[in-house]
């Protein structure tokens, strides 16, 4: 377990370091991330190389017993080098350069850039790959932070150019996959080809635009398999990662990943605005991240320390969060917790981008509960080694699928990702673990798989999601479910696409629910009523073996008393499909019946609003399991435990009731 601190020496008086050190050892810090955003320092002009400040803050450290990660400084190319070759520079959709002053101001395509990236990572991983003093390298920072992972200038459309050469062959390919025919927007050859810029209207083709979305992330991971290489060259025994943002999407993070020794996370929950909504907005991001590396633990290599803010500050830390959202990210899967950051710092943009010192540098508050924190995972350490989260329930997430409803919504104010996030509510609230997973995972272990808005599929996902039912999963889809190909066109087939016949349903009209309106849903289960919004879907039962059967019918409008919630057996298991976008009454409603269908059930029964449980379990034949019970509230709640554990941090033995203070945190291991 690594723990410790983003610490950034030349913000600070060499004569500070030591101190510095001396307070994070009392800390009980093992690590420390360093030089990500250091390219002038470490190269102050063309070609001059200085790692002789670097080497001396490392063996301070060092003498601590404090291990560094470093990240490649390549966020942050300094002025020099942008005067040098201003090519460098992004360009918005209106074509305009973004300029100096902040950072990720750079094209991923440009070859200057590419050079000179490959040289400062170059002199990097030859004078540091051997070091035993670094764990691990961070490449680059954030990929696709604040919109900067599509650029438009000319680098650009030629690499576009490129890319589209390589996936189609030839220009009559891309006419036919975007339907180019249609307004003259016919290409006779590559060099007619253009980015989806500032136009008449901001509505590119489809095809064009989601083409250029895959491409752009495609750039990125391009970029980033360019330092992959060198570090790989070069050093010996140290990770490799990038610290990811979670909900961001941009950059296909599930295809970034690959290449990676691990994946890592930046994490501030309090910068969610409602309160009562943060835990589960912090424990999504963990679960996103767990998923991008197929259900694998990872780092976190910024996490809240203080109030996150640059121009405007979010909420600080009260007594015992800092603890409590640390523990979170542990129980979700992060074996290392690096803070961001050490100290706030009184100048630039981050002088509000509070740490775990003031700015003064003295210790306080925070310092003592990090240090309480420092103590418990030094203890909790070797229970952890070797466990992870555990779920039988997978949520698909996917970019493209993302991405096409970014261009493309079919509703006023439609997101893809709140509709997402809908299902994931769900199982927070009811404490059922998840693992969020690409549409190419491995369905292999799972007993219910959920895919909102699953409207493009490869076809090996297709026949993936099959098998998965067949072999007695549950499945549940949704809207839209099956409606385009690959190539974001619609299908000709009638819908829901290439799940038909595992749905055993047709759809035989659609529509928006415009405004405030509402459509009622009746279950037919329990005889509930519910509403539906924004879009409905008029479903027939396909008149096959084994048919579908309604669970729920709507109540009113020239479709009333049709399904509007569908379950079919097929093979051993079960598909379920909802035709509209439910109220959360109406949803939880159809979900708590297929999830008890399923045999799904939640780690602790009747937990209190705002208190969360997860368990790590041994990857071992070991039978070790940790149970973490949180309390999010500010209230002193009483939790029933289901069996006689042990407290990890006490040693004493515990069952039946327990009670946890406001903030408070109970770690517990099965009594063997």
């Amino acid at each position: 377990m690594y723990f410790g601190a983003c610490y950034y020496p030349e913000h600070w008086p060499e004569e500070r370091w030591e101190t510095d050190a001396r307070l994070m050892k009392e800390a009980h810090f093992n690590v420390v991330r360093m030089a990500e955003f250091a390219w002038s320092r470490l190269e102050s002009s063309d070609g001059e190389f200085d790692f002789s400040w670097l080497d001396r803050i490392m063996s301070i450290m060092e003498h601590y017993g404090i291990k560094t990660i470093l990240g490649t400084p390549t966020a942050g190319p300094p002025k020099w080098l942008m005067d040098k070759h201003p090519g460098i520079y992004q360009q918005d959709m209106y074509e305009r350069m973004r300029g100096f002053g902040a950072r990720r101001h750079y094209c991923f395509n440009n070859l200057d850039f590419r050079m000179y990236t490959e040289r400062i990572v170059t002199q990097m991983a030859s004078h540091y790959g051997t070091n035993t003093n670094v764990i691990g390298w961070q490449i680059d920072n954030e990929f696709g932070m604040i919109d900067t992972a599509r650029c438009y200038c000319s680098s650009c459309r030629q690499s576009f150019i490129g890319w589209l050469q390589r996936k189609y062959g030839s220009i009559e390919a891309v006419n036919e996959a975007w339907g180019t025919v249609f307004s003259s927007q016919t290409y006779r050859t590559w060099d007619e080809l253009h980015l989806p810029a500032y136009a008449v209207h901001q509505h590119h083709n489809p095809g064009l635009a989601l083409d250029y979305r895959r491409f752009s992330s495609d750039s990125v991971n391009e970029y980033q398999r360019l330092q992959v290489n060198i570090l790989r060259h070069y050093t010996t025994g140290q990770s490799i990662t990038h610290n990811a943002m979670g909900k961001y999407n941009q950059v296909d993070f599930y295809d970034m990943s690959k290449e990676l020794d691990l994946i890592s996370l930046d994490v501030y929950p309090n910068m969610k605005s409602e309160p009562k909504e943060r835990p589960a907005y912090a424990a999504e991001q963990h679960d996103m991240t767990r998923g991008f590396k197929g259900g694998r633990n990872y780092w976190v290599l910024e996490h809240q320390s203080g109030a996150p803010g640059a121009v405007e500050m979010a909420p600080t830390p009260i007594p015992g969060e800092l603890r409590r959202w640390t523990f979170q990210s542990v129980a979700r899967g992060a074996d290392a917790i690096v803070y961001f950051r050490w100290r706030t710092l009184p100048y630039a943009i981050e002088e509000l981008w509070h740490g775990i010192l003031q700015h003064h540098g003295e210790p306080g508050r925070k310092f003592e509960e990090v240090k309480q924190v420092g103590v418990e995972l030094k203890k909790l350490a070797p229970l952890l080694t070797g466990t992870s989260p555990c779920a039988k329930v997978a949520l698909i997430r996917c970019y493209n699928n993302e991405w096409a409803f970014e261009l493309q919504p079919h509703m006023k104010g439609y997101e893809y990702i709140k509709h997402f996030e809908m299902y994931y509510a769900y199982f927070y609230d009811r404490g059922i673990p998840v693992d969020i997973v690409s549409p190419e995972a491995d369905f292999t272990g799972y007993e219910l798989v959920v895919a909102p808005n699953l409207m493009m599929a490869k076809e090996e996902s297709v026949q993936a999601l099959y098998r998965f039912v067949e072999d007695g999963g549950y499945f549940i889809t949704d809207i839209r479910t099956g409606a385009k190909e690959w190539n974001n066109q619609i299908t000709q087939k009638r819908l829901p696409g290439q799940f038909r016949d595992l749905l055993g349903i047709g759809i035989e009209d659609y529509g928006i629910i415009e405004g405030e309106q509402r459509i009622g849903i009746h279950n037919l289960n329990n005889g509930k009523i519910s509403s539906a919004t924004m879009w409905y879907e008029v479903i027939d039962l396909l008149a096959v073996e084994s048919a579908a059967e309604p669970m729920a019918v709507y109540t009113s409008n020239y479709f009333r008393e049709t399904p509007a919630v569908t379950r079919r057996a097929y093979g051993k298991g079960c598909g379920v499909y909802i035709g509209t976008i439910l109220d959360k009454e109406g949803l939880n409603s159809i979900m708590d019946q297929i999830v008890s269908e399923a045999g799904i059930t939640p780690i602790l029964d009747g937990l209190p609003d705002g208190v969360e449980a997860m368990v790590r379990v041994g990857t071992d034949d070991s039978g070790r399991k940790l149970l973490f019970i949180i309390n999010h509230t500010e209230d002193v709640v009483t939790v029933n435990l289901d069996t006689t554990y042990t407290d990890a941090m006490s040693d004493r033995s515990v069952s039946g009731a327990i009670v946890l203070a406001s903030q408070d945190v109970r770690i517990l291991c099965v009594q063997r």
